[in-house]
Order: C-alpha cells, then sequence, then structure tokens
C-alpha cells in the first residue's frame, strides 16, 4: 500500500470506525465484479475539506481505497452525489464525496466501472509480469511499481536485455491466454511491504496469488516429463491426488490489498513499452495492460495515417524513416542556403550602414561618433541573422562613440529578439529603458544589450521615442 491523505477530526469517531468493515475485508476486495452495492452511512463531516469535499464513513463499501500503488475507485451515492476521492486511514476508509449525506440512512454505491476495470487489468498485469520476470531463467526482482491513467511501470533490480523484455511479454500473453486463475488467500504472517499502520484485520493479510498449470510448464520444459513425475511421486508419498486437478501451482504469491480479475483472460492482453534508468543499475520499464493496449494501437495507427498525409508518405509506416530521412537532408541543404543568402544580406546592409553614418556620424580622429540611432527590424529573420549583423558590425568597426544601433527580428505578432548595440553603455542603457516603455521586451546586459519580446507591437513609436533620445545626446 501507498501512502494516504489523513480526514479531517471532523468525519473521524471512534464509537463508529469499529462499526466499519475493515480494509482487507471489503466488499470490494472480495467481490471486485461487484458494481452496485447497499451499505449504511457512519459518520459524516459536518462542513467540506480543503478540496471542497465532504468526508463520509460508510459501513462497508464497492469503492477502492488509494494503496498499494493503485489508485481510488469513484463512483456515486444514491446515484447523484459524487465520490471523488477513496481514502485509507489504518484500516478505516474514508469516501470524500460533492454533498453530504445523512447519517444513520442506507445509501447505493455505484462504481465507476471503466475506471475500475481498467485499474484490476493493470494490477493484476503488474503481478504477473513482477512474476515472470521474478523466475529463476530472469532472477529480476520487482522493487516497486506505478499507475499513472495512460501506462504503468515496474522498477526492476537490474536492465533486462532486449531478448529477455520480448521473451516475458510472450510469456505472460501465453499465460493469459490459458486462462490461468488469480485467487485472494490470507496469510497469518505479516509481509515486510505493508505500512506500518496497517494492521491485518483478524490478524491475517491478503494475498494475492496466480496460478499455473504444474504439468503445461513442466511439458514445456521437460519433454521427458521427468519433473512431472518426479512431482506426482511426492504427492503420492503425502497421500495427495496426483490429478490434473491438481497440477494448478503457484506462480505468484504476493500480499495485495488491491482489486484483482479472477482469472488471466480478462487481462486480455500485456504490452510492454519501453525501460529507462533509473537510481544505478535499476530500470523503470513501461507497459501497458488490456484495454490501455488496444487503446495505444488506435492512437499509434491512427497517428500513423496523420503522419503519412504530413509527411507526403503514401507507402504507409514502413515510408516514413526514409521519408524523413529524405526532409531532413533538404532541410540542412535549404538551411545551408538561406544562411548564406541571409550573410550576403547582412554584407549589403553593412554597406548602407557604411554610407549613412559617412554622412550623418563620421569618425573622428580621437574615435568617436557623434550620436546617431540605426532602427532595423526584418520579420523573415531569426537570431542567427542578427548575430550576423553585430559580427559585421564590429569587423568594420562601426560601434564607436554615440552610435546606436537597434536591432530585431521576427514576426510582428509573435514577436523575437532585440539586440541594442553601442560603445556608450550608459546609452545603451538609457535607449533600451526608452524602448521598454513602448515594447513589453526583457532583458540585459553590458555593451550589447539584449533582450525578447512576445510581439513587435508599438515598435514603430519605440524608434520614433528612442531617435529622439539619442538626438538631444551630444556626440
Amino acid at each position: 500500500m501507498t501512502g494516504h491523505n489523513t480526514p479531517s477530526a471532523t468525519a473521524t469517531a471512534t464509537t463508529t470506525t469499529t462499526a466499519q468493515v475493515p480494509v482487507g475485508l471489503l466488499t470490494c476486495q472480495h467481490s471486485p465484479y461487484l458494481k452496485s452495492f447497499t451499505t449504511s452511512v457512519l459518520a459524516c463531516s459536518n462542513k467540506p475539506n480543503k478540496q471542497k469535499l465532504f468526508e463520509v464513513q460508510l459501513q462497508d463499501t464497492i469503492l477502492f481505497p488509494e494503496g498499494g500503488g493503485q489508485p481510488c475507485d469513484h463512483g456515486t451515492i444514491n446515484e447523484t452525489i459524487e465520490v471523488k476521492n477513496v481514502q485509507r486511514l489504518g484500516t478505516s476508509h474514508v469516501h470524500h464525496t460533492t454533498a453530504p449525506v445523512q447519517e444513520g440512512t442506507e445509501v447505493t454505491l455505484k462504481v465507476d466501472w471503466k475506471r475500475r476495470f481498467d485499474h484490476m487489468q493493470q494490477h493484476s498485469g503488474q503481478h504477473l509480469l513482477t512474476a515472470v520476470f521474478e523466475q529463476p531463467e530472469y532472477g529480476y526482482d520487482t522493487l516497486a511499481w506505478g499507475m499513472s491513467a495512460t501506462r504503468c511501470h515496474v522498477e526492476l533490480s537490474k536492465i533486462p536485455t532486449p531478448e529477455q523484455i520480448q521473451q516475458v511479454e510472450d510469456r505472460a500473453n501465453l499465460y493469459i491466454r490459458r486462462d490461468y486463475p488469480i485467487r485472494i488467500t490470507f496469510a497469518e504472517q505479516r509481509p515486510a511491504s505493508l505500512p506500518k499502520d496497517y494492521v491485518g484485520p483478524n490478524g491475517v493479510y491478503r494475498v494475492a496469488e496466480i496460478l499455473q498449470d504444474f504439468y503445461v510448464v513442466a511439458a514445456e520444459q521437460d519433454p521427458l516429463d521427468v519433473v512431472a513425475k518426479e512431482h506426482d511421486h511426492h504427492h503420492k508419498q503425502n497421500g495427495q491426488s496426483t490429478t490434473k486437478q491438481s497440477g494448478l501451482v503457484p506462480l505468484d504469491y504476493n500480499p495485495c490489498c488491491g482489486t484483482h480479475v479472477k482469472s488471466l483472460k480478462d487481462l486480455q492482453c500485456i504490452k510492454i513499452l519501453h525501460y529507462e534508468k533509473i537510481r544505478g543499475s535499476n530500470c523503470r520499464l513501461f507497459f501497458v495492460v488490456g484495454q490501455r493496449a488496444l487503446n495505444l494501437l488506435q492512437e499509434t495507427y491512427q497517428l500513423t495515417r496523420d503522419l503519412g498525409s504530413v509527411l507526403a508518405a503514401p507507402g504507409g509506416p514502413e515510408t516514413f524513416v526514409d521519408t524523413v530521412v529524405k526532409t531532413q537532408k533538404q532541410s540542412r541543404e535549404t538551411f545551408k542556403q538561406v544562411k548564406s543568402l541571409f550573410k550576403d544580406l547582412a554584407t549589403y546592409q553593412i554597406q548602407d550602414w557604411i554610407k549613412e553614418l559617412k554622412g550623418k556620424s563620421p569618425l573622428k580622429d580621437d574615435g568617436s561618433a557623434a550620436a546617431h540611432l540605426i532602427t532595423y527590424h526584418r520579420e523573415d529573420a531569426d537570431m542567427s541573422y542578427l548575430l550576423i549583423l553585430t559580427t559585421l558590425l564590429k569587423d568594420h568597426e562601426l560601434v564607436c562613440g554615440n552610435r546606436i544601433f537597434i536591432l530585431s527580428v521576427g514576426d510582428k505578432q509573435e514577436g523575437g529578439p532585440m539586440f541594442i548595440v553601442g560603445q556608450n553603455d550608459d546609452l545603451v542603457k538609457k535607449v533600451a529603458a526608452e524602448v521598454s516603455k513602448f515594447v513589453e521586451v526583457k532583458g540585459g546586459g553590458k555593451g550589447r544589450w539584449q533582450g525578447k519580446s512576445k510581439s513587435w507591437k508599438g515598435l514603430e513609436t519605440a524608434h520614433a521615442a528612442a531617435h529622439t533620445l539619442v538626438q538631444s545626446e551630444t556626440a
């Protein structure tokens, strides 16, 4: 079981908690296929909690309280009151509802069956994968597991090979086709993995078992039936039946409070997706079970159809890689051409500025230059073009004295980067502050102020204001 949220004191009453059926013996746990159920209300909070939900204690429930890596069930009370959360407190259970419920009354619970069955499929599927990975020929321990809204994962003690992953998936799906049963039993010994606040009801702890046919497995692994004959001899010596019915032996035997399918056929199928390396040699292996696998197949199929149109790849998924490689090659070639053209364009632009500066801000013998502002904006360019321009400004020694350059690129609706370049750092900062009054641009820097805007609305006004400011400066 995982951690839980502690309900407020308004919903907890010692006199009523003892009347509850404890977690471990709930109807949702021993009858997980039950979709509707009548029970009595033991307590209800006087006011909603921080989540604006009322906290209700019922005598019994078919809505599973969050635990063991399995999310809680959702459902309704009397069809109109929604149950948004169910939490465990020790062996007690608290339902978080959208409206208060009258204490002492009988109510009808209905479970969100689609959500419940999905959780059962994923949880039982995790037990099956864990059991197969723990077989001697693999020897991978499951250290943790988790279930999200779209996929699940198990954390393994080491990284399996691609061949082993395929073997485990094939074997798990073979067991599903053979429809081996899952049964819930009880053990008196407390499992070390249980939370400290969980006390087994009546001193026993729930255990989920997946059974397999000993004779089938033995025949697969030992065609001469030597293992099967030894198994039969052992059972005869102990006065046990050796019929085929006694051939069911545990594949998986683990403590668990979750809801499970009654047999592996309800899993439909298991698909292992990929793994991620975590914490040293451990790995997180992702998988989907049953309807999630079918949903993923449909989503992937639709995605391939959509990509076929976007990539103009009528040959289908088989041609996607070749099409993308070809497109990337063309894109790189186009990028080189554009970069070369922008470099030529920048060179011509620099020549225009050189002519303008000779007439309006000539360079003096002492290296100074009169105050002058050059503004430039290009919608179809990007940051790389600005860098080319600023490099050429430096190469031609145009940034000197009180000359200021305001350079920006990008679509007027979407904005983009801006450079304000000048030798006079104080003047650069003044111009940046003036521009920021009219254009929502943020940035900073010394010598070359750099910023970015989400829109170039007001850019012309900002340029005019900057011109007025620079003109007021003396050389």
